[in-house]
């Protein structure tokens, strides 16, 4: 027996150990293929991305043409965040029933049509109504799309694909930065409108998650599905038998959903998940990129606002890269608490700016580079932890049967947080000032940062077994 025996593999397989059923190079296996099914999936994430950033340069250009009360600007803001909060109740049935690759196909045509209501129909009624749907449709991405690189994806680099989510969804959010700054209100909705259309063509040339297809009994799909993934240069029978033992042992052991959620590693897997889901949520990520514009015109700082913005999107969308990069290298409990660390230290000093600008004005006079500086510095420490590693966690903390409801629940917790936040920031604005706000959000990071020095374990690495037997110890 050679002394690999009794490792397990990416899908919780035992590997026997002996010649004839040694396991391949994972480095024979082409990595293309899967990196363009990944970029597929995650370009539902670039047009979640748009909804995200639509808001910020939207909301302005809206109020120049309409004056807007603050609750029209909090309902244009937040309702594409409760769409999202809603779809996640729906989740679990549409993956199960349609498939990863299925339901974003399904997905794409209406998130297509919301666009067009909010570019044809600029009204506020039809904007907060075309902002619901555009979260809804959108934000089932959310799930759909770090579940399917999960399942594609190798475990040599499955955080990086994992990573891909948030990559694409601050690409997205520039994306709407850049257009909403150079054109109009009508041009920014139908520039976001081209991406699903784009994800539609592209997924017809992507296979279905091979797991997937097992589970169904659709085995030579399945087969077909992993030749496309990995080359022919790799043994894919080999991986196709241990994903089938994978899926027959998890078959026989089947529990209902509430007996799994009973057991100490699906327990403390939602723990973790649908934790680091509200830090991300109540550190204010959304309150920052929603209403960006906003932030930097009520600092009073001397700066463009709107070329503020560009440079805070900018920032984002390139730290975010840094991260797919790093999140396999570095691990992600380690990422976890350097970013909860630095939102701690970077809102602390936004609220002081602010309490400046308010009770010392000549003193802030000459800190206005201190806005945009504490702003990218949150938003390149927030993406490096909080905002890559939350959704690599969804993707491999859950046994399997209760993956897709227990993630769905992880993403309702971030969307539903999340409407609540961009609906209460206005308010929070108005009624307790800048400072406090801010201050607020860095009382949250700190929060987090305790939450996940105490209760969040290492995955680098691991195999999803590994993982959970992990989770049963700790």
């Amino acid at each position: 027996m050679s002394k690999d025996a009794g490792k397990t593999d990416s899908y919780g397989a035992v590997d026997q150990g002996d010649a004839e059923t040694a396991r391949p190079d994972p480095a024979a296996a082409r990595k293309l293929p899967q990196y363009f099914a990944a970029v597929t999936a995650m370009l539902g994430a670039l047009s979640m991305g748009t909804v995200v950033g639509w808001s910020s340069t939207a909301i302005e250009m809206i109020a120049q043409e309409t004056p807007l009360t603050v609750s029209e600007k909090s309902w244009i803001g937040s309702s594409a965040n409760l769409g999202g909060a809603v779809v996640m109740l729906a989740m679990p049935f549409l993956m199960a029933r349609l498939g990863r690759r299925g339901t974003m196909l399904a997905l794409a045509p209406p998130l297509l049509a919301s666009w067009l209501l909010l570019a044809l129909v600029p009204r506020v009624p039809a904007l907060v109504a075309g902002r619901f749907l555009t979260g809804l449709f959108g934000g089932a991405y959310s799930v759909v799309g770090p579940v399917y690189n999960g399942e594609i994806a190798q475990k040599e680099i499955r955080g990086a694909l994992g990573a891909f989510y948030q990559l694409f969804l601050c690409s997205g959010l520039l994306l709407a930065y850049l257009v909403g700054y150079a054109g109009s209100l009508v041009g920014l909705s139908l520039a976001c409108a081209a991406v699903p259309a784009v994800l539609f063509v592209a997924l017809l040339f992507v296979p279905e998650s091979p797991l997937y297809l097992l589970t169904r009994g659709r085995r030579d799909e399945a087969l077909e599905a992993l030749r496309w993934l990995r080359g022919p240069a790799f043994d894919v029978q080999r991986e196709l038998r241990e994903a089938e033992q994978f899926v027959a042992e998890s078959r026989k052991s089947k529990v209902g959903f509430r007996e799994a959620l009973g057991t100490r590693p699906a327990v403390r897997a939602l723990v973790i998940c649908s934790g680091v889901m509200m830090i991300q949520q109540l550190s204010g990520i959304k309150a920052v990129v929603f209403y960006t514009v906003t932030i930097f015109k009520d600092s009073g700082s001397s700066l463009d606002p709107y070329m503020c913005t560009l440079v805070a999107g900018g920032v984002l969308a390139g730290a975010t890269g840094v991260s797919a990069l790093v999140v396999d290298r570095c691990g992600r409990r380690l990422l976890l608490l350097l970013s909860g660390v630095g939102t701690t230290l970077c809102h602390a000093a936004l609220g002081l700016y602010f309490h400046l600008h308010a009770h010392h004005p000549e003193t802030a006079a000459g800190l206005g580079w201190l806005p945009l500086v504490s702003l990218c510095l949150y938003l390149i420490t927030y993406t490096m932890g909080f905002g890559a590693v939350s959704w690599v966690l969804v993707g491999e903390m859950f046994p399997s049967a209760i993956k897709e409801a227990a993630g769905s629940f992880c993403a309702f917790v971030n969307w539903f947080l999340a409407f609540v936040v961009t609906l209460v920031f206005p308010y929070m604005l108005s009624g307790l000032g800048p400072a406090i706000s801010f201050w607020l959000f860095s009382s949250v990071c700190l929060l987090g940062l305790l939450f996940v020095w105490f209760l969040c374990i290492e995955t680098k690495g691991k195999t999803l077994e590994e993982i959970q037997k992990e989770l049963a110890m700790a």
